[in-house]
C-alpha cells in the first residue's frame, strides 16, 4: 500500500510538472539573442532619459514652443518606453526603470542656466541627441535579428526623425545651433514612414 501511494505521488507530481515545463519552453523559445536584448536595453534608457529631460525643460523652458516640446517629449518618450516594455517582457528581457546617472548630471548643469539661455541650450542638446539616434536607431534596426523589435526599432526611427525636424525648426528660432538634416536612411532597412520612437 505504501508503495502504491509512493507511486501515485510520483505520478501526480509529474503531471503538475507538465505545465510548468511546457510555460519554460515557451518562455525560452520567446528569448531574444544577446545582441537584440543590449539593444533593447539601450533604447529603453534613452527613452527614459528624454522623459527626465524632458520634464525638467517644460518647467523650466521660458518659450512657449521650447515648454510644448518638452512636453511632446515627455508624452512620446514614455508611450515609447511602455511599448517596448511590453516587447520586453514578451522576449524575457529586463528593462532599466529610470533615468541614466549621466543624463541626471547633465539635467543638474542644465538647470543652472534660465530664461532664453536655458531654453538655446536644450534645444541644441535635444538636436544633437536626436541626430545621434537617428543614426543609432537605423544601425540598430539594420542588425536587429528578432521582426518584432526590428519593427519597433524601425517605428522609433521615424518618430526620431519627426522630433529631430522639430528640434531644429524650433533651435533656429531660439538662436541655438540647428546642426544639419537629419541623415538619410536609404542605407539601411528603416523605413521612414512607420511611427514609434526612442531616444539617445
Amino acid at each position: 500500500m505504501r508503495a502504491l501511494a509512493t507511486i501515485t505521488a510520483i505520478a501526480a507530481a509529474a503531471l503538475l510538472s507538465v505545465p510548468a515545463f511546457a510555460q519554460l519552453k515557451k518562455s525560452s523559445d520567446q528569448k531574444i539573442d544577446n545582441a537584440d536584448a543590449a539593444a533593447m536595453k539601450q533604447l529603453a534608457q534613452a527613452n527614459l532619459n528624454e522623459v527626465e529631460s524632458g520634464k525638467a525643460a517644460a518647467a523650466k523652458a521660458q518659450n512657449p514652443e521650447v515648454k510644448q516640446f518638452a512636453q511632446k517629449m515627455v508624452t512620446d518618450h514614455q508611450q515609447m518606453y511602455n511599448e517596448l516594455l511590453s516587447l520586453a517582457k514578451q522576449k524575457g528581457v529586463a528593462l532599466p526603470q529610470s533615468g541614466s546617472l549621466k543624463e541626471k548630471a547633465q539635467s543638474k548643469l542644465a538647470e543652472r542656466a534660465s530664461g532664453a539661455d536655458f531654453d538655446k541650450k536644450y534645444m541644441e542638446e535635444m538636436v544633437k541627441d536626436h541626430q545621434k539616434d537617428v543614426q543609432d536607431t537605423q544601425n540598430i534596426a539594420a542588425k536587429a535579428k528578432d521582426p518584432e523589435f526590428k519593427r519597433a526599432v524601425e517605428k522609433a526611427h521615424a518618430k526620431i526623425q519627426e522630433h529631430l525636424q522639430m528640434a531644429q525648426s524650433i533651435a533656429s528660432k531660439t538662436g541655438a545651433a540647428a546642426g544639419g538634416t537629419a541623415p538619410s536612411s536609404s542605407s539601411g532597412s528603416v523605413n521612414p514612414h512607420t511611427s514609434f520612437s526612442n531616444k539617445k
